[in-house]
């Protein structure tokens, strides 16, 4: 009993000396011989077996080899690392790739010492551009279009282009490594945009002048009952002047702080039109959709939501001439939207105003709501979303949400409304 007595002692005192040691080394570098290094692994546990030649930038990687405790400064090409003395031993260096574009590409990884070196030839891998956004996806030839991503890199041997569905390339005016502002050529096509690269191409999974799927253009001619606005409202009505697309949606009021509004102001209606309609969403997979839409917002906008309600049959239609025919919605014809101001019924919110009080665009800008965040009561209280069946109508309303704001009079210009996959 005695002896694992005085075992366990002895083990705590050693354990407690070897804190004390870290504690006095934490800003000292053992040294050693020359370091010299055997392969590069991944850190990871599934594929450690395998040797690596190379590495993508942030990466994390593992170098085996010997007298590397005395290694204090760690190099890929130009871009220095950050070391962790507590990831160094003297048989290997667990360390991350820097997340630098390198100015100069040597494909080495360099290490010192405090008295030697030593270099192991190591290939340091820039992705191809990453294609996010477009600030707003419709703009006409000879306009400037702005482009968000990542690793937009202009090579001297390989300059960055940007070429549009169409196959035709734009003039890039400016650029860095995470945006691209681009002269949109004559010639240019709805869909993906490609950015290349010396490291390769990247594609746009959104698609430039979105021609999916789109619910409201507000263009003549497109939708049944088009002299009806769609429903009971209208909003200030359609023009295309100024507009980016043909015709685009007129909503301009007054607004008090509570987010209250006329309907004759703010709301607009493209309700079901037959019980057969098919629904704009696929319900069963919202999370892979988003409704897009492009705006231009004129005066301060700092009170209420726009809200994006989405409806069925069983909510409201606007066929009222065949009522005969469908009998079982008699009662959901016109004016029956107790569903709009509704606590329980969801619909999706956007109020950018809230991050800064106010809110205005000098230009039309596109926006984005995923679909299942279409789950928010009038009040801006969570809700459960709608089922198959209630996505063959849509209102745009501006009205309450759950921020009290300043009382405004803004404009907006709406237009393409669409539901398309996230990008």
């Amino acid at each position: 009993m005695m002896k694992k007595y005085i075992s366990k002692t002895v083990i705590a005192i050693l354990a407690l000396l070897s804190l004390v040691a870290c504690e006095d080394n934490d800003n000292e570098w053992p040294t050693g011989g020359t370091p010299v290094v055997r392969y590069v692994r991944p850190c990871d546990v599934d594929a450690s077996d395998s040797l690596l030649t190379g590495g993508y930038l942030g990466s994390k990687i593992a170098i085996i080899g010997e007298s590397l405790a005395g290694v204090n400064e760690i190099y890929f090409n130009d871009k220095k690392a950050k070391l962790n003395p507590n990831m160094v031993t003297n048989n290997s260096i667990i360390v991350s790739i820097p997340n630098s574009i390198p100015g100069i590409k040597e494909d080495l990884i360099k290490l010192y010492t405090s008295e030697d070196s030593a270099y192991f030839a190591f290939a340091t891998i820039v992705p191809e551009p990453t294609v996010k956004s477009m600030a707003c996806e419709y703009v006409e030839a000879g306009d400037v279009a702005h482009i968000d991503g990542l690793y937009f890199i202009d090579d001297e041997n390989s300059p960055l282009t940007v070429t549009f569905t169409g196959g035709v390339q734009g003039e890039i005016v400016s650029q860095d490594i995470t945006s691209i502002d681009v002269v949109v050529p004559e010639g240019a096509e709805s869909g993906p945009v490609t950015v290349s690269s010396i490291y390769g191409d990247g594609i746009s999974a959104f698609h430039f002048r979105d021609q999916r799927n789109i619910i409201l253009d507000f263009n003549n001619g497109n939708y049944p009952d088009y002299d009806y606005f769609f429903g009971w409202h209208g909003g200030k009505g359609v023009t295309s002047d100024g507009g980016i697309s043909g015709n685009y949606l007129i909503l301009s009021g007054d607004i008090d702080e509570t987010g209250s509004t006329d309907d004759k102001d703010y709301c607009f209606d493209r309700w079901t039109y037959t019980p057969e309609d098919a629904d704009f969403a696929d319900a069963s997979n919202l999370s892979d959709q988003v409704l897009k839409f492009e705006v231009k917002v004129t005066g301060d906008w700092s009170a209420a939501a726009l809200q994006f309600i989405f409806t069925g049959a069983d909510e409201v239609w606007l066929n009222w001439q065949n009522n005969a025919a469908w009998p079982d919605y008699e009662d959901t014809h016109g004016g029956n939207e107790n569903w709009k101001r509704s606590e329980s019924y969801p619909r999706g919110l956007w109020t950018p105003w809230t991050a800064s009080g106010s809110f205005s665009t000098e230009k039309w800008i596109t926006v984005s709501i995923p679909m299942d965040e279409f789950k928010y009561g009038a009040d801006g209280s969570e809700r459960a979303v709608k089922s198959a069946g209630h996505y063959s109508g849509l209102t745009i309303w501006m009205g309450q949400g759950s921020s009290v704001g300043i009382a405004c009079s803004p404009t907006l210009w709406i237009d393409n409304v669409r539901v398309v996959p996230i990008d």
